[in-house]
């Protein structure tokens, strides 16, 4: 498996013929990293693509939880949403994962945050799919693309936290 980039972009690594992995360190530790990431007031400004901010329907980050987000494309509302399977803060959120126009092709995520190097974190997450076409459908539809974005925008909202 290739080592994990630290040049601010996310490594995409396929598992399998059903999983994904996505490595990438952002700046700060665990537990700043884990409250940006789960903070619902955040979401709309780092999850998803930048011209389609998420609105946070329902985010209770607890076992057994849900969390539901909408997406407003010029007019199609796209709705993603999921339970909170694990939570241990600041180092383990796994959930599952489903768009709205596939329910039957729902996710497993497994999120890991790390220390890593002076003051950062390794966030990992393990992405697996109930069929090899749903994981190669994903990476079609852009995933990789959009998880670069995402991620950015994401190490954007630690920097400023870090910083205030």
């Amino acid at each position: 498996m290739p080592s994990v980039s630290t040049d601010a972009t996310t490594t995409v690594t396929l598992v399998g013929d059903r999983g994904i992995r996505l490595e990438r360190v952002f700046p700060g530790p665990p537990e700043l990293v884990w409250d940006v990431m789960t903070d619902p007031a955040l979401i709309p400004r780092w999850w998803g693509p930048a011209h389609h901010a998420p609105a946070v329907v329902e985010m209770d980050v607890r076992p057994g939880g849900r969390w539901r987000f909408e997406m407003d494309a010029h007019g199609t509302i796209f709705g993603f949403s999921g339970e909170y399977i694990e939570v241990q803060r600041p180092d383990r959120l796994v959930q599952t994962f489903v768009f709205d126009p596939y329910p039957d092709a729902g996710t497993r995520e497994e999120a890991v945050l790390a220390p890593h190097g002076d003051g950062a974190t390794l966030f990992t997450v393990d992405i697996t799919h109930p069929a090899p076409e749903g994981r190669d459908a994903q990476l079609a539809g852009g995933m990789a693309e959009g998880m670069q974005e995402t991620h950015r925008r994401l190490a954007a909202l630690i920097a400023e936290a870090l910083d205030a």
